[in-house]
Formats: structure tokens, C-alpha cells, sequence
């Protein structure tokens, strides 16, 4: 994953799409279809839809609204253009747990990328991000997880052998959603920062971020939580305080998946809780000659997409045109992801 990621409650009983002048024409308010498969995953049917994809205001507004955001980083959610989804899917309405995971590792027998290369992950002990070999998605040590959380420490090759895995066991096609299907699904028909709207704080109610639960738990270890400036890419000596959300959600680490308000589609932590990998390829000028209809990404490249932000994450990233990439192999403290099925 980029370096970028490294610095930087309720439910509802019914569904209702937000209609706007790219969204879902048409739409109506209605009782989500819901499905459960054979391994207890929740899928969601995602109707077919057409948006705006990429940055929803201008990079100077980005960056008022959040001063420690190089603009560098904005410089991929451009050009906003037009997509259109032809075709319904379904999408776990949660991220993948643990639990779910461990039914695939224990019935396949697998062996996490990590146990099989013996390569170091990036993780959190005593307060420091450091790399060891002793991370592992049931054990990240800085904090106990249940089953109920999302997987974490996957590869991206990791969640690729989970869907092959869960396809043969079905007789249906599982894989990592396309970073188009991922952003429309996430905005759900809206087309603001977030799919709840523009304020950060109210994040509180709809992810899993870094708020005051998080900085608690520095400040117990002693730590002083910064946020490292960029300029153009380039990494500078100023510093500003971490931009924790003054709310607390209780968790100050991972949370268990579904404790958060959904968005209109009925999915929930879009925003934060865990990174959700996608299935393209990343090129960060891929939006200049995206094609409208059910974009693939790019044919090949060196990393893929990743989206969604994580619970330690500043609010820029967790908004829904941010975008981020890693290669097949990295492992990080909070890489995780969610499946979509398609008929």
C-alpha cells in the first residue's frame, strides 16, 4: 500500500436511494433484497445504475476542508466522468470477517500469503508501526479481535483465493468488486463527500474512523499522534496534529462489522473499519480513458486498487473518490475486503 496510507449504530428498517441529477433515475424507496449464502455471508442486490465517478468538488474545496491533504493526492480522482453499471450485482453487505475467512482457511487449508513467504507486515505494537513476521489477521498484538471483525492482514492475493474458494463451493462467480462498481456502490446514489453528506464529524455515526477512542490510546502509550506533511509527493519536516474526529464510537482499533448506520443500499462501513481491495489494476491517470460502461481498470500494472479508508485513517481518505493501491502482496494492519456475486 502507499505511503499515503501509512501518514494519513444503527440500523434501518427500510432503504431509501437518494435520487440526484447522475444517480439512480427512477428510483424508488424499497425493502433491500437480501440474501444468505452457504457460509453465512449477507449479500445485497445492487440494481443497475449509472453515476458520476471521481472527485465531487473542486480540489481547492478538498483541500481547505482538510490542510494536511497534499493535492497530489487529488490529482487521481480526476477527471469526474460518467459510468454506468448495466447490470445488478450482488455485494456482502458487510466487509469479510474473521470468521468467514477462517471457514476458507481451515476448509481449504490455506496458508496466508504472509505464512507462506515469511515476509514481514506493517502493524502496530507498544504504540509504533513496525514491520514483524508475527502479524497475522487472529493476532494483529496491539489489540484482542473477534470474529465478528472485519479480516485483516490479507493480501490482495489473499482475498483472490478467498472468492475462487467460495465460487467452487457455491457453483457461483465471487470475486473483489471493480473500483467502479466499489464507488457506486459506496455513494448509493448520492454524490457528496461521503454517502451521508460533506462533514467529517459525523463519520461518528457511519465508520469506524480515528477519533477520540484512538487518540486515547495513544496518549496511554505515551505517543505523540501527527500527521506528516507532502508537498507534490514529497515528504516534508512540518507536522500537524492528527486530525482525530472529536466524537467517540468506542472502538479504538477494528470494530465488529454492522455497528454502524448503512448507507441507502444497506451496506455497511463503506467508510473506514477496514481497506476493501477491488479487482482492477491501479494507474492513477486510468479516469482520462475510462470507458462508461462497467470499467475493468486498467489491462495490467505494478499494484491494485484498494478503497474505503481504514479505522486509523484521516477523514480525507475515508471520503468516497478517494483511491489507493498495494501490490498483489501487501499486508497491512487494517487490509481487508469485501466480495460481490454476479448472476
Amino acid at each position: 500500500m502507499s505511503v499515503k496510507q501509512l501518514v494519513k449504530r444503527g440500523t434501518i428498517a427500510a432503504v431509501v436511494v437518494i435520487l440526484n441529477a447522475f444517480g439512480l433515475r427512477g428510483a424508488l424507496a424499497v425493502e433491500p433484497t437480501v440474501i444468505t449464502n452457504s457460509i453465512g455471508m449477507k449479500m445485497v442486490e445492487i440494481p443497475a445504475g449509472e453515476f458520476m465517478m471521481g472527485a465531487e468538488e473542486e480540489r481547492t474545496e478538498t483541500l481547505n476542508a482538510f490542510p494536511y491533504c497534499d493535492p497530489k493526492w487529488l490529482e487521481e480522482e480526476f477527471p469526474r466522468h460518467r459510468v454506468r453499471i448495466t447490470k445488478s450485482f450482488y455485494m456482502g453487505q458487510y466487509e469479510v470477517t474473521l470468521n468467514e475467512f477462517l471457514k476458507f482457511y481451515q476448509d481449504a487449508n490455506y496458508k496466508v500469503e504472509a505464512e507462506r513467504d515469511g515476509k514481514p507486515s506493517w502493524g502496530y505494537e507498544n504504540g509504533h508501526l513496525i514491520e514483524s513476521t508475527r502479524f497475522r489477521p487472529w493476532d494483529p498484538i496491539a489489540w484482542k479481535i473477534e470474529l465478528d471483525h472485519p479480516v485483516i492482514y490479507v493480501t490482495w492475493n489473499d482475498a483472490v483465493a478467498f472468492c475462487e474458494w467460495l465460487s467452487k463451493k457455491e457453483g457461483k462467480t465471487y470475486r473483489l468488486p471493480t473500483e467502479a462498481e466499489w464507488e457506486y456502490a459506496c455513494r448509493a446514489g448520492t454524490n457528496r463527500r461521503y454517502h451521508f453528506g460533506d462533514d467529517p464529524e459525523e463519520l461518528a455515526w457511519f465508520a469506524n474512523a480515528a477519533d477520540n477512542d484512538l487518540k486515547m490510546e495513544y496518549e496511554k502509550l505515551g505517543e505523540k499522534s501527527v500527521v506528516v506533511k507532502f508537498d507534490n509527493g514529497h515528504k516534508t519536516d512540518t507536522t500537524i496534529p492528527f486530525p482525530f474526529l472529536s466524537r467517540r464510537d468506542g472502538y479504538p482499533w477494528t470494530a465488529p462489522v454492522g455497528k454502524f448506520r448503512p448507507n441507502a443500499f444497506a451496506l455497511y462501513d463503506m467508510h473506514g473499519n477496514a481497506w476493501e481491495w477491488c479487482s482492477d489494476w491501479y494507474d492513477e491517470n486510468y479516469y482520462k480513458n475510462s470507458p462508461t460502461d462497467d470499467p475493468q481498470g486498467p489491462s495490467g500494472g505494478v499494484t491494485h486498487v484498494a478503497r474505503g479508508g481504514g479505522f486509523y485513517d484521516t477523514p480525507v481518505s475515508l471520503r468516497c473518490a478517494s483511491r489507493f493501491d498495494g501490490s498483489p502482496s501487501d499486508r497491512y494492519f487494517s487490509n481487508g475486503f469485501r466480495v460481490v456475486c454476479v448472476r
